[in-house]
């Protein structure tokens, strides 16, 4: 996935993105026989209005974390790996559902700190 595509896809899910940042791919290990495919699918920290996000592809799915934000919130039902900090999706489309679920949560969460 490249910066603009990951840039996108966070814009679609209305996200601001403050700044993106290039990691190395946290999936592959770190062995020469890794190396092309580590270089070729870099993973993305991406800064939001409510913290670091990271992105990557791991094999068929790519997996969202949101860990250094503050919400803790189970973003789908779908029956795929997951849990309040983070959740794999297996296509582009389910990432913006599932990012989107995201910033819905942030929002809800937010509405029940003025309440």
């Amino acid at each position: 996935m490249t910066e603009a595509e990951t840039r996108g896809l966070f814009e679609v899910s209305g996200f601001r993105v403050e700044r993106i940042y290039r990691l190395e791919n946290q999936y592959w290990p770190l062995a020469p026989d890794y190396d092309q495919l580590r270089r070729e699918s870099p993973w993305w920290l991406v800064k939001t209005p409510i913290g670091l996000i990271m992105v990557g592809w791991r094999k068929r799915v790519l997996s969202i974390d949101w860990e250094d934000t503050s919400i803790r919130a189970v973003v789908t039902e779908d029956d795929v790996t997951k849990d309040q900090t983070m959740v794999h999706a297996y296509s582009m489309a389910k990432a913006v559902e599932y990012l989107t679920g995201l910033r819905q949560a942030l929002n809800g969460q937010a509405r029940e700190a003025t309440a």
